[in-house]
């Protein structure tokens, strides 16, 4: 498993995978309450050995703009 990519956004580890030449299948995971949900930020959970596979799940981050955005409101 390739630990330095768990806990980044999609788009960096993307971004990180794409400068070794590796542009990585992507599944999206989520609790069953939660599957419709769009806020949040799309982390790593899990990387292939080789980045040639990334499993995601939705976090409601409170450093993504978006959440907090919505929150104050």
């Amino acid at each position: 498993m390739r630990l330095d990519l768990l806990g980044l956004d999609l788009e960096a580890a993307r971004a990180v995978l794409s400068q070794e030449g590796v542009c990585p299948q992507v599944c999206v995971t989520s609790a069953p309450r939660r599957q419709e949900e769009t806020r949040g930020v799309l982390r790593v959970v899990h990387a292939s050995d080789d980045g040639a596979r990334l499993t995601v799940s939705r976090f409601l981050d409170p450093l993504c703009t978006e959440t907090v955005a919505e929150d104050r409101n």
